[in-house]
C-alpha cells in the first residue's frame, strides 16, 4: 500500500472487512438519530483502532524508533454529519455526543471561527480529545485552499478501547477526530499528514506527544505489526509478525490516563529526557542550541565524527549508566549549573514550545532522574533495532527482549506499578508464554505476552485464575469484559463503507 497516495484513494474500508463485533457498533453509530433532531446532508463514518506496543516504550519522544501494532477489535469509530437546523440563523456549532450519553456529557461549540475554538486544561472533559483532533485539522489545513465556511456538525462517538489502559483510547479518538474533521471539509490528506496532523492535535489536551499512538493507528497494515520511524521524517515499515505465537493482552485493572497528573508522569518523562538531551551534549561538547531530543545527541555525534549510530547509542547507554552511579538525581540547580544558565532561563530557552505544559513539570519536580531516564531510552532503542535486524522475528527471542524491556520500564523509568508487576510475573510463568511487559505509558494498563499459538487458551485460564481470580479476587466468570484479548495486526484508521 502506497501510503503517498491520498487519503481519497485509500482510507475507505467495507464494514463487512471488520470483525461482527465492530460492524455492530458502526452499524449502531451509522442508524444512531441526530442529537438534535436535525435532517443530514452528509453523513460519514470514520474508524480509528487502538494499538498495543510490542517494543519500545518511552522511546518515541526522543525520536527513536517503536515496533506497535493495531488492533482489530478494539477501536473508536464515529459518526459525523453536516446537519440542517430547525434554526436556520442559529450560529455554526459542532455537537459532541456519545452512544452512551449517560456516561459521556454531550457537549456543543460555537464554530463560527473554527480557529478560535480552545481547549481548557483546567477543566478536563472527554469531548476534549475530539476537539483536539479537530483542531489538529485545522491547524494543518493549506492556508491556499481553505475549506468552505462552517456548516452545523454533528458527532456521534462510541469506543471500545479500555480507558486508561495504555491501549491509546485517547488517540484513537485523537485520530478519528483528525479524519473526521478533513472528511467533512473534504480535505484531501496522505496518510502521513494525517498522522501528523493528529500528533500535533492531541497536544491541545496537554499531552506531550511523542507519536507512536496516532501513527500506529493510522499507519498500520492487517497482519503485521510496523516499525515507525520519526526522524529524519515520519515513516513506517511493515514487520511480519512471528510464526506461531499469539499476543495475548491483560488488563491490570488499575487505569492511568496520559493527560491526567501528567506533570507528575508521563510529561515528567518527556521533560527529564530533553534535560538529560541537554546535559549529554553539554557534557560532549556539543552546541545545546537545536537539542530537543536524545536523538539530536546521537545525530550531531554521528555528523561530527563520522561514527555508526548503533555504535553511539551503545556508547551513550554506558555513558548514563556510569553517571547515574556518580550522583543521585540532580535537582532543577543542578541541571541549572551543568548547563551554566539560571534555573529561571531553562523553560524559556529550552522549552518555548511547550511551556505550559513544561513549566508545570519543572514546577512541581524536586529532582529530575535524566541518567537513568536516559539510559533507558538508549537501551530500549537498541532491542528495538536489534529485533528488527533479525532475518526472521524468532518467538523466544523477542520474548526475551520483552522481558529485558519490562525491566528497564521498572527498573529505569519507573513506569511500572505493583499491579503490572504482578500481572508481568503471572504472564511470565503462565503455559505457553515466551516473554511479556508492560504496554503503552505505564503506571497502570495493560501488559502484553507473546504466546505459543497452540497454547493460547490455557495460557489464558491460567492468567485468569492466578491474577484475576487469586490477587484481585475476581470469581470465575465475573472478571470485567475485555480483560483479556487476543490480537494480530490490524489495518489503520478508515473511512466505513456499507
Amino acid at each position: 500500500m502506497d501510503f503517498s497516495e491520498t487519503l481519497a484513494n485509500k482510507a475507505t474500508q467495507p464494514i463487512t472487512s471488520y470483525l461482527p463485533s465492530v460492524q455492530t457498533r458502526l452499524k449502531a453509530l451509522s442508524s444512531a438519530p441526530s442529537p438534535s433532531n436535525s435532517p443530514s446532508i452528509k453523513s460519514i463514518l470514520i474508524r480509528a483502532p487502538g494499538r498495543v506496543n510490542l517494543l519500545g516504550e518511552h522511546v518515541d519522544y526522543s525520536g527513536f524508533g517503536v515496533l506497535p501494532m493495531a488492533l482489530t477489535q478494539y477501536d473508536v469509530s464515529l459518526s459525523i454529519r453536516s446537519v440542517t437546523p430547525s434554526n436556520p440563523t442559529s450560529p455554526s456549532s459542532l455537537t459532541i455526543s456519545n452512544l452512551d450519553p449517560d456516561l459521556f456529557e454531550t457537549r456543543k461549540y460555537d464554530t463560527s471561527d473554527p480557529k478560535s475554538l480552545s481547549v481548557d486544561l483546567a477543566a478536563h472533559h472527554w469531548s476534549h480529545y475530539f476537539l483536539a483532533g479537530y483542531l489538529g485539522a485545522f491547524d494543518s489545513m493549506p492556508s491556499s485552499t481553505p475549506p468552505p465556511p462552517p456548516s452545523h456538525i454533528e458527532v456521534i462517538i462510541s469506543g471500545n478501547v479500555p480507558s486508561g489502559a495504555g491501549l491509546s483510547s485517547s488517540s484513537a479518538l485523537v485520530v478519528a477526530s483528525t479524519l473526521a474533521a478533513f472528511s467533512i471539509y473534504g480535505v484531501d490528506v496522505t496518510r502521513n499528514d494525517l498522522a501528523l496532523a493528529a500528533i500535533e492535535g492531541e497536544r491541545y489536551v496537554g499531552t506531550l506527544s511523542g507519536g507512536m499512538d496516532q501513527s500506529a493507528s493510522i499507519l498500520s497494515r492487517e497482519g503485521m505489526a510496523l516499525n515507525i520511524e520519526f526522524v529524519p521524517s515520519l515513516t513506517s515499515t511493515p514487520v511480519a509478525l512471528p510464526e506461531g505465537v499469539a499476543f495475548v493482552i491483560c488488563n491490570c485493572l488499575k487505569k492511568k490516563e496520559k493527560a491526567v497528573d501528567a506533570s507528575l508522569y508521563y510529561n515528567k518523562r518527556v521533560v527529564e529526557c530533553r534535560l538529560a538531551a541537554l546535559c549529554i551534549a553539554k557534557e560532549k561538547g556539543l552546541p545545546v542550541s537545536g537539542v530537543r531530543t536524545l536523538r539530536d545527541v546521537v545525530d550531531k555525534i554521528c555528523g561530527k565524527e563520522g561514527r555508526e549510530t548503533s555504535q553511539v547509542i551503545a556508547e551513550l547507554a554506558d555513558f548514563c549508566r556510569g553517571r547515574a552511579g556518580e550522583t543521585g538525581p540532580p535537582t532543577l540547580p543542578d541541571v541549572s549549573a551543568a548547563l551554566g544558565v539560571p534555573a529561571g532561563d531553562i523553560l524559556g530557552l529550552y522549552f518555548s514550545d511547550r511551556t505550559v505544559q513544561c513549566g508545570a513539570v519543572l514546577n512541581d519536580s524536586p529532582t529530575f532522574d535524566i541518567w537513568l531516564r536516559s539510559r533507558h531510552v538508549f537501551e530500549e532503542t537498541l532491542r528495538v533495532r536489534g529485533v528488527l535486524s533479525l532475518p526472521l522475528l524468532d518467538p523466544s527471542s523477542l520474548g526475551s527482549v520483552m522481558d529485558a524491556s519490562h525491566a528497564s520500564c521498572r527498573d529505569l523509568f519507573d513506569c511500572s506499578c505493583p499491579e503490572l508487576e504482578d500481572l508481568v510475573r503471572v504472564c511470565r510463568g503462565a503455559r505457553g508464554a515466551k516473554g511479556a511487559r508492560l504496554t503503552g505509558a505505564g503506571w497502570g494498563g495493560c501488559a502484553v505476552a507473546c504466546v505459543e499459538e497452540g497454547k493460547k487458551e490455557e495460557f489464558i485460564e491460567e492468567v485468569k485464575r492466578k491474577y484475576y481470580g487469586e490477587i484481585l479476587g475476581y470469581e470465575e466468570g465475573k472478571i470485567p469484559e475485555g480483560s483479556i484479548c487476543v490480537s494480530l495486526g490490524g489495518a489503520g484508521a478508515s473511512i466505513v463503507e456499507g
